[in-house]
């Protein structure tokens, strides 16, 4: 049985002082390499009420929301203060019924709503942790700041027979959540009707731990959410490849090995006595040889950035849907 073993680094900073903090991997928000992913949403949603009398939609409160008519009055913004979720309603006579938190649609009007998911209450993105041959352990596991002195903790993997845990490359540290537009609007309602939205979302992904600047990271990262049937344009910084590129090639390559060969259709075995198929009747007459299209491979595809980073990046792509059966 191999024995973990802890003990201290000390790591004098040749930059400024700063605040000190303990930092333990993974941690509440971040993986085992100090990765945090957090999405922010801006959406316009236009949408009618068909109906001859008003209706009430009634908003998730983990949005915010503003709705754009008159003075845009009707409001709900949530900023996150320590473990407490604050929440500020604007207009409440005509933004909460029943004690949910909504708005007004009128008879046959149509009104524009924006929906927001902003950095003062992010979505926090599950992130995996990054794992070696010898798993998640023999690594850093505690980072402590002190003034101009940064310390901690590394676990020894006490056992001799092995020198290194292999080589590093760049692991997937999410998958994408995607999201319906039944389930982003669950009307069960045929007066209510989505005509359209348009916004943008940020990817935003921070080393947690690296206060002074001084680790790095080396990971992978997959757009954070899918809009189903929407057009995702505008990705800044560019994604590097698709998600069957890394898995297929990439990785592969990176390793210099050679990716599996995808099964070829077998030939149907030659049995006894049997007619064998040919491009001629039995009369003699040629009907030339069939051609068969295999089908286009199938599967779930989607864009993949390959990041080496100190304290973080920024991704953000514009998103669009249009019911063009309206």
């Amino acid at each position: 049985m191999k024995r973990l073993a802890a003990s201290l680094f000390i790591l004098l900073l040749a930059s400024s002082l700063v605040s000190a903090a303990t930092y333990r991997l993974p941690g509440d928000t971040y993986n085992n390499i100090g990765i945090m992913g957090q999405v922010m949403i801006d959406l316009n949603v236009t949408m009618v009420n068909t109906a001859p009398f008003p209706k009430f939609i009634v908003v998730n409160p983990r949005y915010d929301f503003t709705v754009y008519r008159l003075d845009n009055s009707e409001t709900m913004n949530a900023v996150l203060v320590g473990n407490t979720v604050l929440h500020n309603i604007s207009n409440v006579k005509k933004t909460t019924l029943n004690y949910y938190t909504g708005f007004w649609i009128m008879p046959y009007e149509t009104v524009v709503v924006n929906f927001r998911i902003t950095s003062h209450y992010s979505y926090i993105v599950p992130t995996m942790d990054y794992k070696t041959v010898c798993g998640d352990t023999a690594k850093i596991t505690t980072v402590e700041y002190n003034g101009s002195s940064v310390s901690g903790v590394i676990e020894d993997l006490d056992d001799i027979g092995i020198i290194s845990c292999g080589v590093m490359y760049p692991q997937l540290v999410n998958t994408p959540k995607v999201l319906y537009l039944r389930s982003m609007f669950p009307m069960v309602d045929a007066h209510i009707k989505i005509l359209q939205y348009e916004g943008d979302v940020t990817f935003r992904l921070t080393n947690v731990p690296n206060d002074a600047g001084t680790f790095n990271t080396f990971f992978a990262a997959s757009i954070p959410v899918i809009f189903d049937g929407a057009s995702m344009t505008d990705f800044t910084p560019n994604y590097t490849m698709t998600y069957r590129d890394y898995m297929e090639e990439f990785v592969w390559k990176y390793k210099g090995l050679n990716p599996p060969q995808k099964s070829q259709p077998q030939p149907l075995p030659t049995m006894p006595g049997m007619f064998q198929l040919s491009s001629s009747l039995i009369s003699g007459v040629s009907v030339g040889t069939p051609e068969i299209n295999p089908p286009k491979q199938a599967g779930f595809d989607f864009p993949v950035w390959i990041i080496f980073m100190g304290k973080g990046v920024d991704i953000t792509y514009h998103v669009s849907w249009k019911n063009e059966g309206r």
